[in-house]
């Protein structure tokens, strides 16, 4: 049976509601595929509890790569490895000060750090 589709049947629950969004179709060309994209990148960026530490940090003080290092524990290189990241998403950037490379949150970093509090899982009693 190679090359048969398998057609899928969507539940009557739900048809009025597709049909009423102009068919199933419509929703899946609809969906905001570059916002996907750059939703999915910042979240990769996200997803290591290294950056995520080095985020809270900055929202407290900019800080240069060696109190960065001693913040998350790592090596230097680790640590560049993980500002690296943060500046690819957009998050953080940094400023030459004399020998020192300072780091702090960009404007959207701010925005993401500020949002933190709502994405903890609900306790439920």
């Amino acid at each position: 049976m190679a090359g048969v589709k398998k057609r899928f049947v969507i539940p009557e629950e739900i048809r009025v509601e597709v049909e009423e969004k102009g068919g199933f179709e419509r929703i899946i060309k609809e969906l905001p595929r570059d916002e996907i994209r750059m939703v999915a990148k910042v979240m990769n960026t996200l997803s290591d509890p290294q950056r995520v530490k080095i985020l809270y940090a900055l929202k407290r003080q900019r800080m240069c790569v060696c109190m960065l290092r001693k913040v998350i524990g790592s090596s230097y290189s680790r640590c560049s490895y993980h500002l690296s990241k943060l500046k690819k998403g957009g998050l953080v950037h940094s400023e030459r000060l004399g020998n020192y490379f300072i780091y702090s949150l960009t404007p959207f970093g701010k925005s993401i750090v500020k949002h933190f509090k709502k994405y903890r899982p609900e306790v439920r009693t």
